[in-house]
């Protein structure tokens, strides 16, 4: 055999040598794991302790909304009425650039307000107003304007009525009213005579109202504030030289706008409290497995909360409840971590079992172990909504509980 043909019959054995049979399988169980995946649920019966509840988040003139509500039940009636007040322009008012002239008295006013939330299933809403003392603040309660309560409204008004007329306008009264089909609210014009919009210069021209709601069926309503809050317009009578002039100055806004009610908010108790005026709000310590937070992947998480007592309200005061988790456990002044939430509506009058998907906060305590591992519980809108919803805590029966299901730690093979 010649030297060019050993030559190439031995590059050829050495590529023969050289290539991979890639059709050749892998042989388990070097490459494939030795397990199999393994879903577990398990529900946590125990491990939310040390659970509480607070008060006194959002009181009614830190609401931006005024609550006006008439709903009796078998445990009393709730009785909500707004209450607001203008000042005015003092006792004098100018009526050129150089002078000034002694208010008469006012000839009428025009008050405007929105209606922002309503029940649609209410008919026959009426709206009435009491002229209250100008002294009203922050502090005012229900039992201290009760007694102008019982006075004669100045001004009755019923808002279907208003609805039915052509244009939403009712030409013998001068009220009107807009609907704002875009942001779901009511634009309420209403006409003041001289008897309802008395403008007394002595007391610097403020003015204080309150509303009373009342309607066919359990009424529950809520005005704005603020940008869509209250305003008035007065029309007033001015001297000028011993001749009185009308005079139509700039539109006023609310320097108080509030709310007042009875029966007033009970006490805390046991049960843990979500809601209500002024809001409250609930904390739950959960002693989260260290089996489950280091050596799985959690997959789901659903908080149980059994209520004590149903929320109160008419069905337009349904009010949605967020679960969320906290930055540091101060008790009631724990710092709220707004990463994550997890809503769910509470319905007035429901006694079912709540049920809160957790997943992604439990995720989020597996990831950083040095996370408090606690639930906060609060209404997402506070102190906007009379309904209050009770669960019963820790210490009772029915207690809170936490179901997770979880994948534990895969055992793959040794390559």
């Amino acid at each position: 055999m010649t030297r060019r043909r050993l030559a190439l019959v031995g590059a050829v054995l050495l590529a023969a040598a050289c290539v991979e049979r890639l059709t050749a399988p892998g042989h388990c169980p070097d490459f494939c794991p030795s397990g199999q995946i393994t879903v577990v649920d398990t529900l946590l019966t125990t491990s939310i302790n040390r659970d509480s509840a607070y008060r006194g988040y959002v009181v009614s003139y830190q609401s931006p909304v005024m609550l006006a509500a008439f709903l009796p039940d078998t445990t009393g009636t709730l009785d909500g009425r707004p209450i607001f007040r203008f000042n005015g322009f003092g006792p004098r008012l100018p009526i050129s650039s150089v002078d000034t002239g002694q208010i008469l008295g006012a000839d009428s006013a025009r008050l405007q307000l929105y209606i922002v939330r309503r029940d649609t299933a209410t008919h026959n809403l009426r709206l009435q107003f009491y002229r209250l003392p100008t002294t009203i603040d922050t502090t005012t309660t229900f039992d201290a304007v009760a007694a102008p309560f019982t006075n004669a409204p100045v001004r009755t008004v019923n808002v279907d009525t208003l609805l039915a007329q052509p244009g939403g306008k009712d030409t013998v009264t001068g009220d009107s009213v807009v609907v704002d089909a875009v942001n779901h609210r009511w634009l309420l014009s209403l006409k003041f005579d001289t008897a309802a919009a008395r403008y007394v210069g002595t007391d610097s021209g403020a003015v204080a109202y309150g509303i009373r709601v009342a309607a066919d069926t359990l009424a529950s309503i809520a005005f704005g504030k603020g940008s869509v809050g209250p305003v008035l317009q007065w029309y007033l009578r001015v001297d000028s030289l011993g001749m009185p002039v009308a005079r139509k100055p700039g539109i006023l806004g609310t320097t108080l706008a509030n709310f007042v009610f009875t029966p007033p908010t009970a006490p805390l108790d046991s049960t843990l409290a979500v809601g209500g005026v002024p809001s409250a709000r609930s904390l739950l310590r959960v002693a989260f497995p260290k089996f489950i937070r280091d050596s799985s992947q959690i997959i789901r998480g659903t908080l149980f909360l059994v209520p004590a007592v149903a929320a109160r309200g008419a069905p337009a005061d349904s009010f949605v409840m967020e679960a969320r988790t906290v930055l540091a456990d101060f008790g009631r002044k724990s710092p709220i971590d707004a990463r994550l939430d997890d809503p769910i509506v509470i319905h007035p009058g429901a006694m079912d079992t709540i049920k809160i998907e957790v997943t992604n906060m439990l995720q989020l305590w597996a990831a950083d172990t040095t996370h408090p591992t606690v639930f906060l519980l609060r209404p997402q809108a506070e102190a906007q909504y009379f309904g209050e919803i009770h669960f019963y805590p820790s210490k009772a029966a029915l207690r809170p509980t936490l179901q997770i299901t979880y994948v534990k730690q895969f055992p793959f093979g040794v390559p």
